[in-house]
C-alpha cells in the first residue's frame, strides 16, 4: 500500500457529490446515533443569536467520527475485511474503527501516539482492538501506520482524508438541514478537515445561502493560514483541543474546503476553555475542547452573526478528567466565584482566629488557607495569609474585600 500525500500541494480534485453522501447515510442508518440539534435559549441571549447546537458528543463512542469510520468499513471487499483494516488515532477516530469493526466481526489494528492518555488507549482495547503505542507526533505515527499496513496487508481508514471517510462525515450536513432548515450560518472545527469538507458538501448542494466556518485553535491553524493567505508560526507542544491539533489539512479535504467554506477562524486556549465551561455550566454537556472550538468562535465573532440561526457543531466529548478537572478550577477563577486574597495580619496569637471570623461574616467560604510568616509580612511582627475563597461573583469579591478593609486589613487581589 503507497503511503498517501497528506497535506501537500498535491493536484488532487474530488468527485465526491452530494450523491455519495446520500448514499452513505443510507449505508449507516441505524449504526450511528441521529443526534440532537436544539436551540439553546441561553447562548442566544449571550450572543445575540439563534444559537443551535449539534450534539455529536451523543454518539456511542461520543464523536462524530462514527460516521466516517463506518461508512468507510462497510465500503471494503470481502478479502479486505477478512484481513482486517489499521488506523492511526490519538482518541475518537480509534474508538469509532474499534468499535464498528468489532461489531461487524473485522480485525482492527490501531496506532497510537506513545504520548496517548491510558484511559483513551483503555476506551479503544476494549472493543478488542489491537493497539500499538509509536511514535510521539503525528506524522512519525502515521508513517508507521502505513509501513506497518504494507507489511500486513491491512487496508488503512484514514482519520480524514479517505472520501468515503469525508462523505460519511457529510452526513452530518443533512440532519442539520432537516433539522434547522432555516440555518443561515453553521461554524465547524477543523482538524484534518474531513468534517468539515463532507458537511460543506452536503450543505451548500442543498442550501448554497446557508454561511460556513471553519474554526481551529491558534496553536494549530495550517488550514486558517492556507485559507486567509497569512503565515504560520511554530506549532507549540499541546493544547486543549488535541482532537483538531492536526499539522496540515489533507489533500482530498482541502480542495473542498476552498471551495465550499465561506470563512476561517482561529481561537485561543483560553477562549475554548471559556466556551468549555460554559457549554457545561449552561447546557450539561461534556465536550472535549474541540467541540468547544465552534462555540469559542460564535463568542468572539457575535457581531457577524447577530439575529442569524447559527448552527454549532459539538464535535466530541472525549475530554481527559484532569484537564476537565483544570479547566473547571480555571473557570471558576475567571468567573471570581474562586479567588485567592493574601491579608496581612500581626503576628500574634489569636490574629488567624479573628481574620477566619470576619471572613465568615462576610458570608464568604474558606476553600484553602496558607500561613506564611518567613516569606510574608512587611515586618518581623506581620505575617502574611494566603486565602482561597468560595464566592458568588465578582460582586460579592468587593464585598469581602471592602469589608476586610473597613476591619483595618491591608488586603491584596491574586490571581483575579
Amino acid at each position: 500500500m503507497s503511503r498517501e500525500p497528506i497535506g501537500q500541494d498535491t493536484e488532487y480534485t474530488s468527485q465526491m457529490n452530494l450523491a455519495d453522501i446520500q448514499d452513505a447515510r443510507e449505508r449507516i442508518a441505524g449504526h450511528v446515533q441521529t443526534t440532537p440539534c436544539s436551540l439553546s435559549a441561553t447562548l442566544s441571549a449571550i450572543t445575540g443569536a439563534n444559537v443551535y447546537l449539534k450534539f455529536e458528543n451523543q454518539q456511542f463512542t461520543a464523536s462524530f467520527k462514527e460516521r466516517g469510520a463506518l461508512n468507510c468499513l462497510l465500503g471494503l471487499s470481502e478479502q479486505q475485511r477478512r484481513k482486517g483494516v489499521i488506523a492511526m488515532s490519538a482518541g475518537n477516530h480509534a474508538q469509532a474503527v474499534a468499535y464498528h469493526a468489532s461489531r461487524l466481526g473485522i480485525p482492527a489494528c490501531i496506532v497510537m501516539p506513545r504520548s496517548t492518555p491510558h484511559a483513551k488507549v483503555e476506551q479503544t482495547r476494549v472493543f478488542g482492538a489491537e493497539i500499538h503505542l509509536h511514535g510521539s507526533g503525528f506524522d512519525e505515527t502515521l508513517a508507521f501506520t502505513h509501513e506497518l499496513a504494507r507489511d500486513r496487508g491491512l487496508a488503512l481508514v484514514h482519520p480524514f482524508d479517505d472520501e468515503r471517510v469525508i462523505a460519511g462525515q457529510g452526513t452530518l450536513g443533512l440532519e442539520i438541514l432537516e433539522q434547522v432548515p432555516d440555518a443561515d450560518a453553521l461554524i465547524v472545527p477543523i482538524g484534518g478537515g474531513g468534517l468539515i469538507s463532507g458537511t460543506a458538501v452536503a450543505v451548500k448542494s442543498m442550501a448554497p445561502n446557508v454561511q460556513i466556518a471553519g474554526v481551529q485553535m491558534q496553536r494549530f491553524s495550517a488550514a486558517y493560514h492556507r485559507f486567509t493567505g497569512t503565515p504560520e508560526g511554530a506549532h507549540p507542544a499541546d493544547t486543549v483541543a488535541e482532537g483538531i491539533a492536526v499539522k496540515s489539512p489533507g489533500a482530498k479535504t482541502w480542495p473542498l474546503i476552498e471551495k465550499h467554506v465561506d470563512e476561517m477562524f482561529q481561537v485561543t486556549e483560553e477562549q475554548v476553555e471559556q466556551a468549555l465551561f460554559m457549554l457545561l455550566e449552561i447546557e450539561k454537556t461534556v465536550v472535549e475542547g474541540a467541540g468547544a472550538a465552534s462555540l469559542a468562535a460564535l463568542v468572539d465573532n457575535q457581531d457577524r452573526y447577530a439575529g442569524k440561526n447559527v448552527v454549532l457543531v459539538l464535535s466530541g466529548g472525549n475530554i481527559d478528567m484532569m484537564i476537565l478537572s483544570s479547566v473547571l478550577q480555571r473557570g471558576l477563577v475567571r468567573s471570581h466565584r474562586l479567588m485567592r486574597l493574601a491579608v496581612e495580619i500581626p503576628d500574634v496569637p489569636g490574629a488567624l482566629a479573628e481574620l477566619t471570623a470576619v471572613v465568615g461574616e462576610l458570608d464568604s467560604n474558606i476553600i484553602e488557607i496558607d500561613h506564611q510568616r518567613a516569606f510574608g509580612g512587611s515586618s518581623v511582627r506581620a505575617t502574611l495569609v494566603e486565602l482561597v475563597l468560595q464566592m458568588r461573583g465578582e460582586e460579592q469579591v468587593d464585598h469581602v474585600v471592602a469589608g476586610l478593609r473597613e476591619k483595618g486589613y491591608d488586603v491584596e487581589i491574586r490571581d483575579a
